[in-house]
């Protein structure tokens, strides 16, 4: 999975897993949102709010942090209560036909955050993501189930500009993908983004468009407008990581000034001593501590107690690893050694040595 998130674009895995089963996801969908309406929290709203005694109610159930949302023909269901899956709802697909019949046509419903309904479900979707999620730095992340008989996404052809990447595993039904860049849309696409009601056809065809089956695994990142048309019945699984970091940038930045001074102490002016150079040796100073961090799109480097930004995103994972080994370092470094391990790709000779500079300046290290 992170390799198609690497590549930044919309891809496909096929045959993957199982990764996840469908009675095991039905049932977290109803652990998760049990057919309880809103009624009854808000008279107790009311009660409390003037000053009359509310029967405390038993210990809650799991919180997905948003409600499940019901569609039929591009409108939301206000109360979808009545018509969630309960316990009495053994078979998915049982369950969508009464639905149908009950809402009187074809129904799309979304279930997000139900990682909540049990540890089994959430050591899954950490261990999925794991891997790119060390690469995104601390980010909100969640599931969010799309199921029912829908023709095609009950919200039209859309764009989630507050998520970085989704990974969608389908696990009923065959179901077709569409994709377009969103930063190159213009004015006159305005028409048929967001059309929930489907009567503006796309001005392009889709840059990606894919044939899903159930085991397949279809990755887009946040950027791309995107839809789905389900053949019948259907499941898909979406894993989600949001853009925004669950941590402000001020708390991200005290981390590390507190990691990298131990504490809290007045720092001396940057030490101007002149740019570092091939065939220099340096010596780590005694007590120097260095760290980092990626907090949003932004990879924050801490030296003894300063911090700034990595000024290249397309060189951030090998200034990470060129940062790792600079931290491990132990008594005295060869600059030429630290050039010849790091200076590939993105990151080279220059930007290491005016790296190191910047090291230096800040009291990491000397040179010898």
């Amino acid at each position: 999975m992170y390799e198609v998130f690497e590549i930044g674009e919309p891809a496909v895995l096929r045959g993957l897993g199982p990764l996840f089963e469908l009675d095991e996801v039905f049932a977290w969908i109803k652990r998760a949102h049990p057919p309880i309406g809103s009624a009854g929290a808000k008279v107790a709203a009311l009660k409390r709010s003037w000053g009359l005694d509310v029967e405390t109610p038993e210990a809650e159930g799991p919180d997905p942090g948003r409600p499940a949302e019901i569609y039929r023909d591009g409108a939301m269901i206000l109360e979808p209560a009545p018509f969630l899956p309960g316990p009495e709802d053994h078979n998915f697909e049982a369950w969508v036909a009464k639905t149908h019949a009950a809402l009187g046509g074809p129904f799309g419903m979304q279930a997000p955050g139900i990682e909540c309904a049990d540890f089994e479900a959430l050591d899954r979707l950490q261990v999925l993501l794991g891997p790119t999620l060390a690469e995104t730095g601390p980010r909100s992340y969640r599931y969010n189930a799309f199921v029912g008989d829908y023709p095609r996404t009950p919200f039209g052809f859309h764009v989630d500009p507050h998520q970085e990447a989704v990974f969608q595993y389908v696990i009923a039904g065959s179901r077709r993908a569409h994709f377009w860049q969103g930063l190159t849309l213009q004015r006159r696409d305005e028409a048929w983004v967001e059309d929930a009601n489907g009567l503006v056809k796309p001005r392009t065809a889709p840059e990606h468009s894919f044939e899903l089956e159930p085991g397949d695994l279809v990755f887009w990142p946040g950027t791309h407008v995107h839809g789905f048309e389900p053949n019948g019945p259907s499941m898909a699984l979406s894993m989600v990581i949001d853009l925004g970091a669950p941590r402000e940038r001020a708390e991200v930045v005290r981390a590390l000034v507190v990691e990298t001074v131990r504490g809290a102490t007045a720092l001396p002016a940057a030490d101007d001593a002149g740019p570092v150079e091939m065939g220099m040796t340096l010596v780590r100073r005694p007590g120097a501590r260095l760290a980092h961090a990626r907090w949003e799109d932004s990879l924050i480097i801490a030296v003894r107690g300063r911090t700034f930004d990595w000024p290249d995103r397309s060189s951030m994972e090998a200034a990470r690893k060129l940062l790792d080994d600079l931290a491990a370092i132990e008594g005295s470094v060869k600059v030429d050694a630290v050039v010849e391990r790091h200076a590939r790709g993105p990151l080279m000779a220059p930007e290491i040595l005016e790296f190191l500079t910047a090291l230096v300046s800040l009291g990491f290290a000397r040179v010898d």
